[in-house]
C-alpha cells in the first residue's frame, strides 16, 4: 500500500448562515449582545472537522491522499467547492477512478499532521505530543450526497498507526482509539447526515480526525460531496477571539481573505461591551484571550500584538510548533487551493499603535470592572512596549503608527495618527490614574501634545495626522472618526463640538435607504460605525434630538439592511464605502460596528469607560 500526502491547509493559520429572523420580544440592544454572544461561540459549541474552506473552526486540515499502487492519479478532492452545497460558502467535492485491470481504492485521511518551521507534513503515528484529546465527544456528525446516486463509500474516524485489521498499535504514537467506521454506505443524490458513535471509545489523542474510502465501484467513476463535519465537543470555556466580519459566498476577495480573521481593534471593542454589560465570563475569555497572545506570539518575544488573529482555536494545533515553540497563537489567512498555497496579509501581521492602545484601554476597562494585577500588567507591557518602539520627537512629538509586514522584515512606521495619539492620550491617563506612575503622564501629555497640534482652528476639525517625515500634515483625506474620537477622548465639550459640526456639514449622507455618515467627505455610502460614534458624540453634546434620530437609523440597518440577521449590524450600507485610505468598507455583519451601536445604545464613552449623562 502507497500512501500519498497532499497539502489542503483549510482555513487553519499559518500556513454563516444568516437566519432571517428577529426576536421581537428582546430590545435592540439584547439583540445586539445576542448576535456578539453567537459569532463568539460559532466554533465553540462544537469541534468541526470542516464546515468551509478558510473557516476559522476547522481541524484535521492535512489531506492525505490514500490509495493503491500505482493508482495515486485515480483519487481527488477539492474542499473549495461551490455548487449546490448544504450550507455556507463551499463543500468538498470527493472524486474516484476505477481501474479496470484490477480493483483498485482510494480515499483521503483528514489529518492533524505536525508544523516543523513552516512546512507542514503528514503524521501516521511516528510524532509525540501531536493528537488531539477529545474526550467528552459522543459522536461525529457529517453531510453526503453522491452526485448521481448509487456510490459505495466508508467513512470512519482515528486508527491512523494501526493495523487496520487488529486495530494493534503499529507505530509509537497512533490514534488512541483504532478505526470506527459506518461500513459501506450507498449515497443518495440528496444531502444527507450521517453519525458515527464514539461512546465507549477513547478519544484523548486524536491524530486522524476524519477519512473516507472506496473501491472501484462497479467499475463505474463516482463524484461525491462532504460538507459540515462535526464532533459534538463544545469548548465554551476556552479564551477566544471573535471572527469580525460574517463573510457571505461571493467571488470578492473581501470575502476570501477576510474569513477567519478577528481583528484585534474590534475584539478589544466587543471585550469593552461586554465589561459595560457586567458580563465578566464572555469579557475575561477576550482579555485572557489578549494577555496569552501577548505571551505566545510564533516569533516576537517583546509583548507586542498583531493586528490581528485567527478566531476559532486561539493557539495552532498539538504538533504544530513553528519555531520550536509550542501552541502559539493563530494568525489569519487564506489557503488558495489552484495554486496551492496560505496566503496571509501584510497588515494583519503587523503591529499598528493604534490597535495596541484600544487593546489597552479594553484592558484597562476590564481591570477597573472586576480587577486582576495580570491585566494591568498587561497593560505596561503594551504601554512600554509603544513607549519605547513609537515614540517620536519630531515636529509636535507623539507617536509613530507602528509596523507592517512579516516578521524578520517588517518595516517600520514613520506617519503619525492623530486617532493613535488620541487613543494612546487616554490609555496612558488612565493608566497614570490607577499607578499614580509619572511616566504614564508624561506619555499621556506627549500623546496630546500632538494631538493639540492636529486641530485645524480655522476649519473646525482635526487633521488625519501627518506624513512620513513626521511634520508635514496629513490634508489629503480627513475621516469622520478623528473627530468623533476627539470629542470623546479629550472631553472638551465647549472647543471640540466644533469637529462634530464639521462632520455633520462633510460627512452625512443619505444612501441605500438609510441617513447617516460616511467614513469620509466623499459622502458615497453609510458608515454605521461612525454614525454610531456620532450618535455618541450628539449625545456628548446634548443634541439628544439628533442622537435619537440616527440612532433609529441604526435600528432600522439592525433589521432590514441587506445581510442583515436582525440582531448585528453592517459595517456599510453597500459594498465598497471608500475612505482615502487603502481599504474599503463592505455590506457585511461586523462585529466592531455592532460594539459600536451598542455604546450608542448604552449612551457609553469607551474611552473613558463611563455613561454620557442626559
Amino acid at each position: 500500500m502507497i500512501i500519498h500526502l497532499a497539502l489542503a491547509l483549510i482555513g487553519l493559520t499559518w500556513f454563516v448562515v444568516h437566519s432571517g429572523s428577529t426576536d421581537l420580544t428582546r430590545s435592540s440592544l439584547e439583540l445586539a449582545f445576542l448576535h456578539l454572544e453567537e459569532v463568539m461561540d460559532r466554533y465553540h459549541k462544537t469541534f468541526d472537522v470542516y464546515t468551509d474552506l478558510s473557516s476559522a473552526g476547522n481541524h484535521f486540515v492535512v489531506l492525505a491522499k490514500m490509495s493503491s499502487r500505482g493508482d495515486e492519479d485515480k483519487v481527488s478532492i477539492n474542499p473549495n467547492f461551490t455548487t449546490n452545497c448544504r450550507s455556507g460558502t463551499t463543500c468538498i467535492e470527493n472524486k474516484f477512478s476505477p481501474n479496470v485491470l484490477k480493483n483498485n481504492w482510494g480515499g483521503f485521511y483528514f489529518m492533524n499532521g505536525i508544523l516543523r518551521d513552516t512546512t507542514v507534513e503528514h503524521n501516521w503515528g511516528d510524532h509525540p505530543k501531536a493528537g488531539y484529546n477529545l474526550t467528552g465527544a459522543t459522536k461525529l456528525t457529517f453531510w453526503t450526497r453522491g452526485e448521481k446516486g448509487g456510490e459505495m463509500v466508508e467513512f470512519f474516524v482515528f486508527g491512523i498507526g494501526r493495523n487496520p485489521w487488529t486495530g494493534r498499535p503499529i507505530k509509537p504514537y497512533p490514534d488512541s482509539s483504532p478505526k470506527v467506521s459506518t461500513g459501506w454506505i450507498t449515497l443518495s443524490k440528496n444531502w444527507k447526515q450521517y453519525t458515527i458513535d464514539l461512546k465507549n471509545k477513547d478519544l484523548s489523542y486524536v491524530i486522524g480526525g476524519f477519512g473516507w474510502v472506496t473501491n472501484a465501484n462497479n467499475l463505474r467513476e463516482i463524484t461525491f460531496y462532504l460538507d459540515n463535519i462535526k464532533y459534538d465537543k463544545a469548548r465554551l470555556d476556552e479564551p477566544r477571539l471573535l471572527v469580525s466580519y460574517e463573510t457571505i459566498p461571493s467571488s470578492s476577495d473581501f470575502d476570501t481573505v477576510l474569513k477567519n480573521t478577528a481583528f484585534t481593534y474590534d475584539n478589544a471593542l466587543v471585550l469593552m461591551a461586554f465589561s459595560a454589560r457586567g458580563d465578566k465570563r464572555r469579557a475575561k475569555l477576550i482579555a485572557d484571550a489578549f494577555v496569552y497572545a501577548m505571551k505566545n506570539d510564533r516569533f516576537f518575544k517583546d509583548g507586542r500584538l498583531r493586528n490581528a488573529y485567527q478566531g476559532g482555536d486561539l493557539t495552532l494545533p498539538p504538533g504544530w510548533n513553528p519555531g520550536g515553540r509550542e501552541y502559539t497563537v493563530r494568525i489569519p489567512g487564506w489557503w488558495d487551493v489552484k495554486a496551492g498555497t496560505w496566503h496571509e496579509d501584510a497588515y494583519m501581521v503587523g503591529t499598528d499603535t493604534g490597535n495596541m492602545a484600544w487593546v489597552m484601554l479594553a484592558l484597562l476597562t476590564y481591570y477597573e470592572n472586576f480587577g486582576g494585577d495580570k491585566y494591568l500588567e498587561a497593560v505596561k507591557t503594551l504601554g512600554e512596549w509603544i513607549i519605547k518602539e513609537t515614540k517620536d520627537v519630531r515636529g509636535a512629538g507623539g507617536y509613530t503608527g507602528g509596523y507592517k509586514g512579516w516578521e524578520g522584515a517588517q518595516k517600520k512606521m514613520l506617519w503619525k495618527s492623530t486617532e493613535h495619539n488620541l487613543d494612546l492620550y487616554v490609555a496612558f491617563s488612565r493608566l497614570y490614574k490607577i499607578t499614580g506612575q509619572k511616566i504614564w503622564k508624561d506619555s499621556a501629555l506627549h500623546a496630546k501634545r500632538f494631538v493639540e497640534a492636529m486641530w485645524n482652528e480655522e476649519g473646525g476639525h482635526f487633521w488625519t495626522g501627518t506624513l512620513e517625515d513626521g511634520v508635514t500634515i496629513n490634508k489629503q483625506n480627513v475621516p469622520l472618526d478623528v473627530n468623533t474620537w476627539g470629542l470623546m477622548a479629550l472631553l472638551d465639550v465647549n472647543k471640540y463640538k466644533r469637529g462634530i459640526l464639521w462632520a455633520e456639514k462633510n460627512c452625512y449622507v443619505e444612501a441605500d435607504g438609510f441617513k447617516g455618515f460616511d467614513f469620509n467627505n466623499d459622502r458615497d455610502h453609510v458608515w454605521f460605525e461612525g454614525t454610531a460614534q456620532m450618535v455618541i458624540a450628539y449625545q456628548m453634546i446634548g443634541e439628544w434630538n439628533k442622537a435619537n434620530l440616527y440612532l433609529s437609523e441604526l435600528r432600522k440597518a439592525q433589521t432590514q439592511a441587506i445581510n442583515s440577521n436582525g440582531k448585528g449590524i453592517v459595517a456599510a450600507s453597500a459594498d465598497g464605502l471608500t475612505t482615502g485610505f487603502d481599504w474599503q468598507y463592505f455590506r457585511r455583519l461586523h462585529i466592531g460596528s455592532t460594539a459600536w451601536f451598542i455604546f450608542a445604545e448604552m449612551g457609553y464613552n469607551p474611552f473613558w469607560n463611563s455613561r454620557i449623562k442626559q
